[in-house]
């Protein structure tokens, strides 16, 4: 449920795209949104459960905590027992409204204010500057602007251009039509490194299977729609179909698996 950074050491093995591992395509199969799956919606209905999922992750990440922090104790592994309800949800809820009303108000709509706004990974907003951190060494700067190339440097398309002649050039690169590989994987908020398998095929299909001790998890995008396939234990839906900007990732991804179609991606991704 939890945003993932992840670790991979990748190398390739064969030439040919796995069949069969990663659970059936559900063609044409409408998202289930969030409020058909889970019991005692109140704020976040009317989006897909995937987007639903990430949101949650993405609360965790702001306040530094996991998902017991707003949900009862027992919630781990019973995904009946996330619709209790506690005060850290309905204050949750809450915060919530709050943030789209002032984004709302104040931005016109537009996404500007979070959950990190205020809470930058503290379970509470800190109310009073810390003097230590006003007289010492500056943080790291933050931002999320768009980096613009300055005047005279070299386009994207030049740097793109670059990078394929400095891999074998364009036909070499071509060449390479699918391939199989193996590594690792670890999530943010897991020790363990677990077993991953990558299958890929030009232009545009991919697959990643993450073995862990429930089961396989898997991401598929076939060229035209994309998936996720896990255990019970890790979805609240076994095979959920991808949409909107999730299958729009799993596209891109598909597509940065080949560097012959690299700057194809980066047109189309914009």
């Amino acid at each position: 449920m939890a945003a993932v950074a992840t670790t991979m050491v990748v190398w390739l093995l064969g030439v040919a795209l796995a069949g069969g591992q990663t659970g059936p395509a559900p063609t044409g199969q409408k998202p289930p949104m969030a409020e058909e799956v889970f019991r005692n919606l109140q704020v976040l209905k009317g989006i897909p459960v995937n987007e639903f999922m990430e949101t949650m992750g993405f609360f965790t990440a702001s306040l530094g905590v996991d998902c017991t922090f707003c949900h009862v104790a027992e919630s781990g592994g019973s995904w009946e027992r996330y619709a209790d309800d506690n005060p850290h949800k309905r204050t949750a809820r809450r915060m919530a409204l709050m943030v789209s009303a002032i984004n709302r108000d104040s931005f016109g709509g537009r996404q500007v204010v979070t959950c990190y706004t205020c809470h930058r990974g503290a379970n509470r907003p800190r109310v009073t500057p810390s003097l230590a951190a006003l007289y010492g060494a500056p943080p790291p700067e933050e931002t999320s602007d768009v980096i613009t190339a300055a005047p005279g440097q070299a386009s994207a398309d030049q740097i793109f251009d670059k990078y394929i002649q400095a891999i074998g050039g364009p036909e070499r690169v071509a060449s390479l039509t699918s391939f199989v590989a193996k590594g690792t994987y670890q999530g943010y908020d897991d020790p363990t490194k677990r077993p991953v398998d990558v299958f890929a095929r030009a232009p545009s299909q991919r697959a990643v299977i993450v073995h862990t001790p429930d089961g396989d998890s898997s991401t598929t995008y076939d060229g035209r729609a994309g998936w996720i396939a896990a255990p019970s234990t890790q979805r609240p839906v076994s095979v959920l179909a991808l949409a909107g900007e999730d299958l729009d990732a799993a596209r891109i991804e598909a597509e940065l698996s080949f560097p012959a179609r690299i700057k194809q991606a980066r047109v189309v991704g914009r």
